[in-house]
């Protein structure tokens, strides 16, 4: 019983396939096509449509005509050039597009709908669409497509060559492959006229042939298009991408050379400064001297910001080392509570500072000697009591850092060591070069899929140029002429604690001396080769009651305290909370050129 329903099924759709198939809802009244041969050996075709969307709300049709043909393994090329396209004698909107060998026409406004009846007027003109025989020459093209989705009542067309000489003529219509004839009539030797015999159901076309005196037109050949990327190793589109790169490079470095690049005090032929206010960029080599003392007294975490221009968490650390051994708190090192633990601190604030060596030294034990990123520090490491634990500042203190780093950059640029705030131009630039790679990738997707391939060697020259920039925007922070003379003078700071033992009677002449150099081996990543450098020395380090430990304070034991209080501090300060969460016999309709379909969207 089921095999006599299939079967019966399957022969009312062989029998009836239009009252089968499913209504669109709208239809093709007249199909009429004008192909005129012309003297160039190129075809130009009118294709005057008109359909009936009735009740629906359409946008308008699309038209796909083939632009690649296969026949028994081999494959034909044409090219096909829209020229206009009315819709109800008015110019019509309509996007072009290619896919899987057919060019598609979307014909209509996207933001307005239309209904009821509407006549379109393609004009486009075909080359290589002529075939060559031994008698003969001839014009094979299908007028409709056998794409089409709804019926087409009437097709008319009429084929037109330069000279007389039509010979032949034949119409075929019906599904592809059919070989049943249509209506043909040779009205004069230089124009024949086809019809369809009646209403062309879904997937029936109507395709015509025309043969007429050899040699009347040349026989157009088209090569099979380029691809994109024979098209993009080509000499024009390499040299293009030449010249956009080298553009772009250039660009990014005048950028870094003119804005980039530290200004520095301009000498005289005798070697002597000139005026402060005349200044140059910097770019001459520099002698970097031993300093044994900080630049201008400058702060440890100032000094951390001037030597690689950022305000960086363990330069926030050295100021905390700073501040305790200024007498502005404590750090008592707590004892891990099982095998496995974790020594923790506990920081305690001290409400007035005692006086000590360091401290009138650095001018401490007064909050009025604070900065302002010293005061932001304090506030937020005790904002709830006077005492903290490192452990519990973990995941909750990264805003607080975030703060006291946005002052500590706007404490140099206010000590004008910088002329602007260095965390925002490289922010800029690194801005600027998200928005150049992203038009770029965006340009290079375009192209691609539109296959411009010079479009597309322009955006990977601002994709290039945005990765350089994005590379570059560390540099492109500046110091002022002054800052760039402290970053010198601090380098040599640098030089003195990284060779320490070198210079041994420094220390041994200033008793403090270690707890004053301390806070800059932090910022300048030396800890522990700096209290190593001690210990070789013979130099005990004196926290005078600023630093309590488990163990007695030996330098060598003091260095891996520091070292584990940096670390620690440095993790639990700027660890933010985790987040979780939840891509030729033969012919018949539907051979020769032309052909394709006709759709509404």
């Amino acid at each position: 019983m089921k095999r006599f329903v299939f079967f019966l099924v399957l022969l009312l759709f062989v029998l009836f396939p239009r009252s089968i198939a499913a209504d669109e809802g709208w239809g093709i009244d007249n199909f009429q096509s004008d192909i005129a041969v012309q003297e160039s050996g190129q075809v130009r075709v009118v294709e005057t449509i008109e359909v009936d969307f009735r009740n629906l709300d359409k946008h308008g049709i699309y038209r796909e005509i083939p632009y690649i043909y296969e026949s028994e393994g081999e494959k034909t090329y044409t090219e096909i050039a829209v020229s206009s396209i009315l819709q109800n004698n008015t110019k019509a909107k309509y996007e072009t597009s290619r896919n899987d060998g057919y060019i598609q026409l979307k014909i209509g406004d996207p933001d307005r709908t239309i209904s009821g009846k509407n006549v379109y007027v393609l004009t486009y003109t075909a080359k290589g669409v002529l075939r060559s025989f031994a008698e003969h020459d001839e014009l094979y093209w299908n007028v409709t497509g056998n794409n089409s989705p709804v019926t087409i009542n009437r097709v008319e067309a009429v084929v037109t060559v330069p000279k007389e000489g039509i010979t032949r003529i034949i119409c075929y219509e019906g599904y592809s492959s059919s070989q049943g004839e249509c209506q043909s009539k040779q009205e004069s030797p230089q124009l024949a006229r086809f019809n369809s015999t009646g209403p062309l159901d879904e997937a029936r076309g109507m395709t015509v042939v025309a043969g007429y005196t050899k040699g009347m037109v040349p026989i157009l050949t088209v090569e099979r298009p380029k691809s994109f990327w024979e098209k993009f190793t080509e000499w024009p589109s390499l040299a293009t991408i030449f010249i956009v790169l080298f553009s772009g490079i250039i660009t990014v470095l005048y950028r870094w050379h003119k804005h980039g690049r530290d200004y520095w005090f301009a000498q005289n032929i005798f070697g002597k400064k000139d005026d402060q206010g005349v200044v140059k960029p910097f770019g001459s080599h520099e002698t970097v001297t031993v300093e044994f003392v900080p630049p201008e007294n400058l702060r440890p975490g100032i000094i951390g910001v001037l030597m690689d221009e950022r305000a960086q968490t363990h330069d926030v650390v050295a100021t905390i080392i700073d501040l305790a051994a200024r007498g502005y708190l404590t750090i008592t090192e707590i004892p891990k509570k099982w095998l496995f633990g974790k020594v923790d601190y506990q920081l305690n604030k001290k409400q007035k500072p005692a006086r000590n060596a360091v401290a009138e030294a650095t001018a401490g034990g007064d909050e009025k000697e604070l900065l302002g990123y010293e005061k932001k520090l304090l506030h937020n490491l005790f904002n709830t009591g006077d005492e903290v634990k490192v452990s519990s500042l973990k995941t909750t203190f990264y805003d607080d850092l975030e703060e006291v780093k946005k002052e500590l950059y706007k404490e140099v640029v206010d000590m004008k060591l910088f002329p602007t705030d260095p965390e925002k131009v490289r922010s800029n630039y690194v801005m600027i070069a998200v928005v150049l790679l992203f038009v770029g990738l965006a340009g290079v997707g375009f192209s691609v899929s539109t296959d411009f391939v010079f479009g597309a060697d322009i955006a990977l020259g601002v994709v290039v140029s945005g990765i350089l920039l994005l590379a570059m925007s560390r540099h492109m922070p500046r110091r002022t002429a002054y800052g760039h003379e402290l970053y010198r003078r601090a380098r040599g700071y640098h030089l003195f604690i990284n060779t320490a033992e070198k210079h041994r009677q420094k220390f041994f002449e200033k008793k403090n001396m270690f707890n004053e150099v301390l806070p800059y081996a932090i910022a300048f990543g030396l800890t522990e080769k700096f209290a190593k450098q001690m210990h070789e020395m013979g130099i005990q380090p004196s926290t005078t009651g600023w630093y309590s430990g488990v163990h007695p304070i030996t330098s060598s034991h003091f260095a891996s305290s520091m070292s584990d209080f940096s670390s620690s501090m440095s993790t639990a300060i700027a660890s933010t909370p985790s987040s979780s969460g939840g891509f030729s016999s033969g012919g018949s309709s539907g051979g020769g050129f032309g052909g394709g379909g006709t759709g509404s969207w």
